[in-house]
């Protein structure tokens, strides 16, 4: 995840982690330290979960819940989350250009665009 605000000058940027699961140290720095040093400092941050294609329980409850409730506690002036690419035409577009590219390349097994079984075919893509 990318706590940021990119592209403008004197403006920072953090690449984050979330999700560590057990006891074991996870990669850092993790967005919840991240988001208390906001604070601390008082910056206002934009959340850009850049690992996620879907919303899911990862930005509808950690994302826009729980880090949103622990930046008002930490005193962070503004928090805002950018939507995940979702179902976005280029986004889908550009997944099926790889889907194609991988069938005429021959790794994906035995997918035939002409073939009238074929999900992409079907589907106009």
């Amino acid at each position: 995840m990318v706590i940021a605000v990119m592209n403008r000058p004197g403006l920072d940027w953090t690449v984050c982690y979330q999700s560590r699961v057990g006891p074991l140290e996870w990669i850092g720095p993790l967005t919840d330290e991240e988001i208390r040093r906001a604070g601390k400092d008082g910056i206002p941050i934009v959340v850009a979960p850049i690992s996620f294609v879907s919303e899911h329980s990862e930005t509808l409850v950690e994302l826009d819940l729980d880090y949103r409730d622990l930046a008002v506690a930490s005193g962070v002036p503004a928090y805002h989350r950018v939507p995940t690419v979702g179902t976005e035409p280029g986004f889908i577009r550009s997944l099926a250009m790889l889907v194609r590219r991988a069938c005429v390349e021959g790794s994906v097994g035995s997918c035939n665009l002409r073939s009238p079984h074929c999900v992409l075919s079907k589907a106009g893509v």
